[in-house]
């Protein structure tokens, strides 16, 4: 159940990730996710295209190659799943905090995403320990 859980989740933050990410840098005004540059600070670029490589190869990439680190069951693959939930967390308090972007439909559920998958990934170093005390 572990296993399906945390891909399910990577799948879904993958999927949200190349979407965003795609649209974020072929439209870097954000208007097509109806964001405007006005809501940027000032000290930052003049459009969304870095924050969109950002989520495109971080919280788009990154989770759909973790999830083949899942299936095959990597030896590494729960520290992949909890640095992809720090990151996910990372870019919410970027955002809150850097950016003074307030978000909460975004926010809240990347959060519960990335506190989800870190959750799956202590229960998968709990499991890897279990096994290992028993051999």
């Amino acid at each position: 159940m572990n296993k399906l859980s945390t891909v399910a989740l990577l799948i879904v933050l993958g999927a949200a990730g190349m979407f965003n990410g795609l649209s974020l840098t072929s439209d870097p005004s954000g208007r097509s996710l109806g964001l405007n540059v006005g809501m940027l600070p000032s000290w930052h670029t003049w459009d969304y295209r870095v924050s969109g490589l950002f989520v495109l190869f971080f919280l788009g990439l990154g989770p759909l190659i973790c999830v083949a680190a899942v299936l095959v069951d990597a030896s590494e693959a729960a520290v992949y799943v909890a640095c992809v939930g720090l990151v996910t967390i990372g870019w919410v308090v970027w955002q809150l905090v850097v950016l003074d972007i307030y978000a909460p439909l975004a926010h809240i559920p990347l959060t519960l995403l990335g506190v989800a998958l870190i959750v799956l990934a202590l229960g998968q170093f709990r499991a890897r320990a279990r096994d290992r005390r028993r051999q």
